[in-house]
């Protein structure tokens, strides 16, 4: 009879253990489980309903895309959790490394959002936005320049208003002094290093535009 209840007892204690696990198992399923489709999209708490305007409108074009004359649509997926967390951000459609980053970098930066629903429940969505890239006409023609005469593979150091350039600025042809070059000894002894390949040195007449 003792050996009975025994393994009586240890019938129950398996099944309790084995109940559990079951559980645990279900709800880890649960938790991981992403939705493509949703009775209600997920929003971005500061952004509006609209978080390709929302991307477009404050997402930075780099600098180097765009003296590259690289433009595009680049396609971005990501998952909003149920608790509104942004996580798995990836590149489904590349158009340039340097754009890829900026995409990613941004994607990952936004938050709290409102997670999606599903059948009244907060559900962890699936997402993917296209992320547009593109130069206007004066951009596309100082890029064009640029791949002309080489610049890019070996830019010289710019110098506008005694402040070194560090990007991309417009300056009207109205609005400069005078333009110097400098090569050779002359500019690495002033600038150092980054001068190896020449400095062009801008004085305006206005004043410094904004420095991008």
């Amino acid at each position: 009879m003792k050996t009975f209840q025994s393994f009586s007892c240890i019938l129950i204690i398996v099944f309790f253990f084995l109940a559990d696990v079951k559980s645990i198992a279900q709800t880890d399923s649960s938790e991981e489980q992403v939705e493509s489709v949703v009775d209600k999209l997920p929003k971005l708490n500061k952004g509006g309903s609209n978080f390709n305007k929302y991307i477009a409108k404050n997402i930075e074009y780099p600098a180097n895309a765009k003296l590259r004359g690289v433009e595009g649509d680049v396609w971005v997926s990501f998952i909003v959790t149920s608790t509104g967390v942004v996580k798995d951000v990836k590149v489904d459609k590349s158009v340039d490394e340097t754009l890829d980053a900026a995409v990613v970098d941004f994607v990952k930066q936004t938050g709290p959002w409102k997670p999606g629903k599903k059948g009244g429940k907060e559900v962890n969505t699936q997402m993917m936005v296209p992320v547009k890239f593109s130069l206007n006409q004066d951009e596309r023609a100082l890029a064009d320049m640029l791949k002309e005469f080489n610049i890019l593979d070996a830019p010289p150091l710019f110098v506008l208003d005694n402040k070194l350039v560090e990007g991309y600025l417009t300056i009207e042809d109205y609005n400069v002094k005078s333009i110097r070059i400098l090569k050779g000894s002359k500019a690495t002894n002033l600038y150092g290093d980054k001068a190896k390949n020449g400095v062009v040195v801008i004085t305006s007449k206005r004043g410094t535009p904004p420095v991008y």
